[in-house]
């Protein structure tokens, strides 16, 4: 269980995303340099953590042992994003909020166990402070970051780190769902520190805006760190603040990402190799077997930068009829089938 409950009704969001991306910005200045004009680096850490600070919650998930995460706020109403493993398993969900000594009760209001992210809510707030999204598209590796933590974290911790890679591919140990490891595409690695206490916490460019969510878990055993870019979350918060549960489009298979370097390794193709397909599902019905490796969806190839599942909901609709391309020992094929709607499961 990953919450006593989940509420999986409908829930009207007062503000949506796209709204609080022309009105309630919390920094609304880009950072720019001209000729002439010198700023420094430790000015922009600064302004930026200042900024951020209101709307970066601590989030509490064991009141015994004093456990907790963080978060952030993205709507006026209450409305905030973290990642799952934050609240996996949690006794209890309970709010910080920056210069507020109340602590506030929150809800678990959906989750998908692909991305990793998770969206909580608030009742009964409101004109509340927030932060928005920005692209990750064009990320470089160098690039200043930004990490500010939780209230509850003591200084409220505030990293200044560069991005040191992207299109990383992770497997952690999964405290959600009924497999032992988890894969997680895409992510972006840091230098940042990110420790439990900020893991959940809004990975900020130079202009103030999140370019993901942080991370922290065990692989193999080792602790290990990273961000869930926001590209590959956006569209999955919104749709959560607007219909109050989450349905992606599927294949109806089960698939692991296959990376470039492991596909070279193999002397295989980049993409997603179906472990399972749903009986009776879109890619059974279509003769897709266990083995295969899909390369492509329509025009949309597979690969570092665009993992299956990223790609699927941000690109494509339940019930799109799309052609899917794969190899099966070492053969090229096509199918087309119907892409099923379904809500993300933590298998």
């Amino acid at each position: 269980m990953l919450v006593a409950a989940i509420v999986g009704g409908g829930v009207a969001a007062a503000v949506t995303l796209g709204i609080m991306r022309l009105q309630s910005r919390t920094n609304p200045q880009e950072v720019g340099l001209t000729t002439g004009v010198t700023i420094k680096e430790e000015d922009a850490t600064k302004a930026v953590a200042q900024k951020a600070a209101p709307a970066v919650v601590s989030i509490v998930t064991q009141e015994s042992s004093l456990s907790h995460g963080s978060g952030f706020l993205v709507t006026t109403d209450g409305y905030m994003v973290t990642n799952l493993g934050v609240i996996a398993n949690a006794k209890m969900l309970a709010v910080l909020l920056a210069g507020d000594t109340k602590r506030h009760d929150a809800r678990l209001v959906d989750y998908d166990c692909t991305t990793g992210v998770a969206v909580l809510k608030m009742d009964q707030v409101s004109n509340l402070p927030t932060l928005v999204f920005d692209s990750t598209a064009s990320l470089q590796v160098g690039q200043t970051v930004i990490l500010r933590g939780g209230p509850w974290n003591d200084p409220h911790v505030v990293t200044r780190g560069v991005i040191s890679a992207l299109h990383g591919m992770v497997t952690i140990t999964a405290p959600y769902g009924s497999a032992p490891e988890r894969q997680l595409s895409n992510v972006i690695e840091t230098d940042a520190q990110i420790d439990p206490g900020v893991s959940g916490a809004p990975l900020l460019n130079v202009g103030g805006h999140v370019i993901g969510v942080t991370m922290a878990a065990m692989s193999h055993g080792q602790p290990t760190a990273f961000t869930l870019p926001s590209s590959d979350l956006e569209q999955e918060v919104e749709q959560i603040i607007q219909a109050g549960i989450l349905v992606v489009p599927s294949l109806g298979a089960q698939t692991v990402d296959v990376g470039t370097d492991t596909a070279s390794i193999r002397g295989g193709v980049p993409g997603a190799q179906i472990m399972s397909v749903d009986p009776g599902g879109p890619a059974d019905r279509a003769g897709l077997k266990a083995g295969d490796v899909v390369t492509q969806l329509d025009n949309q190839k597979l690969d570092d930068a665009h993992p299956l599942a990223p790609a699927l909901r941000t690109s494509f609709k339940p019930d799109q009829r799309v052609t899917v391309s794969y190899t099966r020992a070492g053969s090229a094929g096509q199918v087309q089938l119907t892409l099923l709607g379904d809500h993300p499961t933590c298998r």
